[in-house]
């Protein structure tokens, strides 16, 4: 049975041994890190993962990973899993939610209602964001909460 909840102590181990499998290592999951993050879980076994940092001088949050298991993406999986990062997100009462995307995925964060924005760089959230500095500006994928539920949905069925 699958579920996606917040990230918990007991989680760590799965999170970790998922992450190492995609090529991602040296992350450090304390118990700050584990409050804003997520996982999917199918049985015993974490699936998927997500994991976002809160800037509260801002009123905002800025994803940092989201990873599902390679076979089972192409199911929705992530879909579920971002929605359920900004439901948690807005029920935190932030305001604005940002993704730095890749060319890979760009289109799936635009599938599922983020925006697509260009952040100047004197606005104050691009310092939490890693760029190079080479631009005038950095693109980033956006939610605007609560509103982005009140869109209609855009995934897939």
């Amino acid at each position: 049975m699958l579920s996606i909840r917040v990230s918990h102590e007991n989680d760590k181990e799965g999170i970790l041994y998922l992450l190492k499998e995609e090529g991602i290592e040296n992350i450090d999951l304390d118990d700050n890190i584990l409050h804003n993050s997520m996982v999917i879980r199918d049985g015993g076994k974490i699936i998927g993962y997500s994991q976002f940092k809160e800037i509260p001088k801002e009123n905002a949050a800025l994803m940092e990973i989201l990873i599902v298991k390679k076979e089972f993406r192409g199911q929705q999986l992530g879909d579920g899993l971002i929605k359920s990062v900004l439901n948690l997100v807005d029920r935190r009462q932030i305001k604005k939610f940002y993704v730095q995307a890749t060319n890979k995925s760009a289109l799936f964060y635009k599938r599922v209602g983020l925006t697509k924005r260009e952040l100047n760089r004197s606005e104050t959230i691009v310092k939490y964001i890693n760029s190079d500095g080479s631009k005038d500006s950095i693109e980033v994928y956006e939610a605007i909460l609560p509103d982005f539920f009140n869109k209609a949905c855009k995934s897939k069925t």
